[in-house]
């Protein structure tokens, strides 16, 4: 997948026919210790894998010489041997996973591109704001695309969306070029970081890819 200067994409789709142990063979055990068990097993391989061949583009290394390891808030990293090399974001759903690696914070979410918000998630995720922001329209579905910048972005600041729903907001929207401004809202209603979200599509996934604004 196509990305700006100095941003490393990669998007893996599930093949059912390799087995989950044909997968594990191609982490290393300090990788593995993070490893999940149960219904996300199969999702957090291949977010991983995805990270890894991301991580190995930027850094010119093919995939196994690259290892992702998690800080202690849960957010992933690339290493080069013992050093830290770069922000790393990943993202898996049903049948794929993506992930982007750079030296600068970033965020992405992947989506299957017919999945739908229903009328009870729209209103209770988005404000009235956000929701006229989908009215425009474009070539992208607009409520889908919408979360999916709000997940981008946190991603980027390093937070969960769902802890902090209510605080991350979308600003701004350029449906035909495919670009939405998100914002970290403080408290009192005071702008904090602020995110520039591209949207693409990559076969039946929409991509949203969050790069973090200086303030």
């Amino acid at each position: 997948m196509p990305a700006p200067k100095g941003l490393f994409l990669a998007a893996v789709k599930d093949d059912p026919d390799v087995a989950d142990q044909d997968l594990v063979a191609l982490f290393s055990p300090r990788e593995l210790e993070a490893r999940r068990s149960g219904a996300g097993a199969r999702g957090w391989l291949l977010g991983r894998l995805a990270a890894k061949a991301a991580a190995g583009r930027r850094l010119r290394l093919s995939p196994a010489e690259v290892e992702i390891r998690s800080e202690a808030a849960g957010r992933p990293w690339s290493f080069q041997g013992a050093v830290a090399a770069g922000f790393i974001s990943l993202s898996h759903t049903r049948g794929a996973a993506a992930a982007v690696a750079a030296g600068r914070p970033v965020g992405v979410d992947l989506e299957p591109w017919s999945r739908s918000l229903s009328d009870r998630a729209w209103t209770w995720s988005f404000t009235p704001g956000e929701r006229r922001l989908a009215e425009t329209g474009g070539p992208f579905p607009a409520r889908l695309a919408l979360w999916c910048a709000k997940e981008a972005a946190a991603k980027s600041w390093g937070r969960a969306l769902l802890n902090h729903l209510s605080r991350v907001r979308v600003a701004e929207a350029d449906w035909p070029a495919g670009r939405l401004t998100v914002a970290w809202q403080g408290r009192g209603g005071e702008v904090g970081e602020t995110s520039e979200v591209r949207l693409s599509r990559w076969d039946a996934y929409l991509v949203a890819l969050a790069e973090t604004q200086a303030i």
